[in-house]
């Protein structure tokens, strides 16, 4: 829409979806004592009572140009009803195409027209559903503010993004990779404790199971293609075709030396008490403009990985370079750890908008979906509806 007059619509459906009305927070992926009081303002413009008689569109299935069905007469109708109105037949044509197109860039979201998860998930939320969540959430966020030390990182599982804090300040942003759905990245309260510098990649149990094995035989060609090396319990090489995976391969390790191919890319992060989890570069970098970005095993995979090794060893982005550029493998201690929060939060302050993202593990509103870290003090934070909260110091 380019005339004055579709503008304004457009600004209208906009703040039907819930969109604006943050006027003087500027945020991306916040979680600072702003983000919070903004999002309790953002809670009490909602009106969670008022009957609703929203349109739902169920299954999982994309809908994207040319496809017909039930569900996509149910898309139309529910854009209908936020203000995009269409014709309400079962045909996905090039009018839905473009409406959706709409819908999503108004709620920054990949502009593909293509109904995914994510543009389900937004579709389908009303705003008893909104303070649902934020109900369950802005607590969580209370408490990090709390107790949050003077420098530390943030990693929001559903929203794909890690972030820096220091002085109660954000200090960096970057997309990342998480674990699929059937290798999730837990909810862990960790620390970055060293840096290691052109690492080599142990390959994990989990992968070692379902990706290196088929019908109960190695899969050599696999092996092969990612130039592992198979190791015994003393360290020395196996040829892996003569092995047989239906013994178990326990007392067996699969190394991938360091090199622009590694799986761990340039960098590992080092985290404490982890369970085998760690954060670091990837040689796939392609992955970081996806919208769904569930692709890993269960480690983190971090876009801005030289920006943040600088923050945590307080020295600049050229050194590391420098340092990974020498193609040395070592490790070098954090002096000051840096504390690592993994949350699972539905609702994000990105600009002046309020983002919302898809339950990808199906963990909105359960107790597994709180870092055990942030659970309710005794004191719990203020209803997020029906009373604002002064927001806590950082």
């Amino acid at each position: 829409m380019t005339n004055k007059a579709g503008k304004s619509v457009f600004k209208i459906r906009l703040l039907a979806l819930g969109g604006l009305g943050l006027v003087g927070v500027q945020s991306a992926n916040a979680v600072t004592a702003q983000e919070y009081a903004a999002l309790q303002h953002y809670a009490q413009q909602l009106n969670p009572s008022a009957a609703s008689t929203a349109t739902l569109v169920p299954g999982e299935r994309p809908l994207r140009r040319g496809m017909q069905g039930e569900d996509v007469k149910l898309a139309k109708q529910r854009l209908t009803e936020l203000g995009f109105p269409l014709p309400l037949d079962e045909q996905f044509g090039p009018e839905l195409d473009a409406t959706l197109r709409e819908f999503q860039l108004g709620l920054s979201m990949k502009e593909d027209g293509v109904l995914d998860k994510q543009t389900r998930f937004n579709l389908n939320l009303t705003d008893s559903k909104r303070a649902a969540l934020l109900q369950w959430q802005l607590p969580q966020m209370y408490t990090l503010l709390q107790h949050a030390p003077e420098r530390y990182v943030v990693i929001n599982i559903p929203a794909y993004t890690l972030t820096a804090y220091q002085g109660g300040q954000q200090v960096l942003s970057s997309r990342i990779v998480i674990g699929k759905t059937d290798r999730e990245t837990p909810l862990l309260a960790t620390q970055i404790a060293a840096i290691k510098y052109n690492p080599n990649w142990s390959v994990p149990p989990v992968v070692i199971k379902h990706d290196l094995q088929q019908g109960g035989k190695l899969n050599l060609a696999k092996i092969q293609k990612h130039k592992l090396r198979m190791l015994d319990a003393d360290g020395n090489a196996v040829d892996p075709a003569t092995v047989s995976a239906e013994g178990g391969l326990g007392r067996y390790r699969f190394v991938q030396d360091p090199g622009a191919n590694n799986a761990l890319g340039r960098l590992k992060f080092e985290l404490t008490a982890s369970n085998g989890i760690y954060l670091h570069d990837t040689p796939s970098k392609g992955l970081f403009g996806r919208e769904n970005r569930a692709a890993s095993s269960g480690c983190v995979r971090v876009q801005q990985w030289q920006q943040l090794a600088a923050w945590v060893l307080g020295v600049n982005a050229g050194t590391i370079g420098q340092r990974v550029a020498s193609k040395k493998t070592y490790t070098e201690a954090v002096a000051a750890p840096v504390k690592v929060y993994f949350v699972y939060w539905p609702a994000q302050l990105e600009g002046e908008k309020v983002r919302w993202y898809a339950d990808i593990y199906q963990q909105y509103q359960t107790s597994r979906g709180i870092n055990a870290a942030l659970k309710l003090p005794d004191n719990p934070a203020p209803s997020a509806i029906g009373q604002v909260a002064t927001a806590p110091k950082p």
